[in-house]
């Protein structure tokens, strides 16, 4: 499962600390810009989702970092998404100082890794794309465009795709995008990963987007599009092979006996890149690991490197953080614990005709039954206290559950309009709804599904060099 920085943000949005007494300096981080996009998410409507992670920002979320030692300075690397990161004022990417936020990609250009491309353009309807830049590693590519709207249409990026030979696409994102303002040229960035590995790339791969009328915080148009752009990028396989280097760790971690095997790290243009599995003994099922980060430098001077993205499996996962490519200083990984259940424990067990919870992992858990034209849906809520702040400790389920015969059957997705919790002023969280379809046949009770993450929190500190 593939959870993208647009999703971080919200899941922040729904966290308060746990550690906010504990820690006397705290930093506020908006740097998660959207991002790769190939994930499984809860079936919350779209406006339920907004409103929530509004709400959760009045709270005044807040990041805590671990500080390697007394007195030192550390920086985090990921500019705010109102803070341009300033390019070299003679380079050739200079006109996108206003439009780049992301620590990864003006440290790339910095660097010269960014291969400067001309002569990349499509026209259509109006609309104009060009590339001026690509930097592609063995995990991802940077790529910087612009779009020309010579129309009077305020329009929005509907879908967003790289694909390769036979169109099989490579990375594939849905909108709706930020705004492309009428009579003006828009300055944009992505930083994708490859969906499968880089041996596996084309010489050449197709950027494409369609473009429709912007309409904020809506799900994508059905209305046909204003226009669609694709532009062919030149890939150096060869080159591609070379890029970026691979530190082989090989190093296991144990927290209260749950092991975690820290396979190797990959530093490139496009992030850092960290592979791990665990144990196969082990007697919980980990999630996700809490709060972990990279911090590069030394002598009291450290660049904390955040985490953006991350594909988890059953029996491991990657991890993708922010680079700095002008960094070659000493790097070691940091974590704070991993967030867990007993594999006995990963079942959820509900009465949906009683409205009961049979069994869970605990009683922060509450359901309730919304029905619609449509057919049921379960909304789960737990306490956000019962949440740590972590970038993943999200509660979800399985897109399947067992109805009490034993037949299985799909959990479907409805965007229905749930009436809305309120919360005292002086509340300090707010929680957590998630949302579930059942569909509109009856079931023999109980249901059961599986827990595929919760905000169970085993901390420990734990720190390995990396180089």
């Amino acid at each position: 499962m593939v959870k993208t920085e647009e999703e971080l943000l919200k899941e922040y949005y729904h966290s308060l600390s746990a550690e906010a007494e504990e820690v006397p300096e705290m930093r506020l981080n908006t740097a998660i810009r959207r991002g790769i996009t190939r994930s499984r998410r809860s079936s919350m409507s779209l406006r339920k989702r907004y409103a929530l992670a509004a709400a959760a920002a009045v709270l005044g979320l807040v990041l805590l970092f671990s500080f390697p030692r007394a007195g030192g300075v550390l920086k985090t690397q990921g500019a705010a998404p109102d803070q341009a990161v300033l390019l070299p004022s003679n380079g050739v990417f200079e006109k996108y100082n206003l439009a780049v936020r992301h620590s990864t990609v003006s440290s790339a250009i910095e660097a010269g890794l960014v291969q400067r491309i001309t002569g990349v353009t499509a026209e259509q309807n109006g609309f104009v794309l060009t590339v001026d830049g690509i930097a592609a590693d063995q995990k991802g590519i940077i790529i910087l465009y612009s779009l020309q709207n010579k129309t009077g249409e305020n329009a929005g990026v509907e879908l967003m795709q790289l694909t390769g030979a036979a169109a099989n696409p490579l990375n594939t994102s849905r909108g709706p995008g930020n705004s492309i303002s009428p009579n003006r040229i828009t300055y944009g960035y992505e930083v994708r990963q490859w969906e499968s590995g880089a041996g596996a790339l084309p010489d050449q791969i197709t950027f494409e987007l369609e473009l429709g009328k912007y309409k904020q915080f809506t799900p994508v148009s059905a209305d046909s599009p204003l226009s669609k752009l694709s532009v062919a990028l030149p890939l150096d396989r060869e080159q591609l092979a070379k890029a970026g280097e691979t530190v082989h760790v090989d190093k296991t971690l144990e927290i209260e006996g749950q092991k975690i095997k820290i396979n190797e790290v990959y530093l490139a243009a496009s992030g850092i890149y960290l592979d791990y599995t665990c144990g196969p003994l082990n007697s919980k099922q980990i999630f996700s690991i809490y709060k972990p980060g990279f911090l590069a430098g030394g002598s009291g001077d450290y660049t904390y490197l955040d985490l953006r993205a991350a594909d988890f499996t059953d029996s491991g996962g990657t991890l993708i953080f922010a680079n700095d490519s002008r960094l070659a200083q000493s790097l070691q990984l940091q974590i704070n614990g991993i967030l867990a259940l007993d594999k006995k424990a990963t079942q959820l067990v509900i009465d949906t005709d009683k409205q009961q919870i049979i069994k869970a992992p605990d009683q922060n858990l509450q359901m309730s039954i919304h029905n619609t034209e449509k057919g049921s849906t379960m909304v789960l809520e737990y306490d956000s206290q019962a949440k740590n702040n972590s970038i993943y400790n999200d509660f979800r389920l399985g897109q399947t559950f067992t109805d009490g015969a034993g037949t299985v059957h799909s959990a479907e997705k409805f965007d229905i309009d749930i009436p809305q919790r309120t919360e005292p002023e002086n509340a300090k969280s707010i929680p957590h709804m998630y949302y579930k379809g059942l569909g509109s046949n009856k079931y023999p009770q109980p249901l059961t599904f599986t827990i595929e993450a919760y905000p169970a929190l085993i901390k420990e500190k734990l720190s390995v060099p990396i180089r």
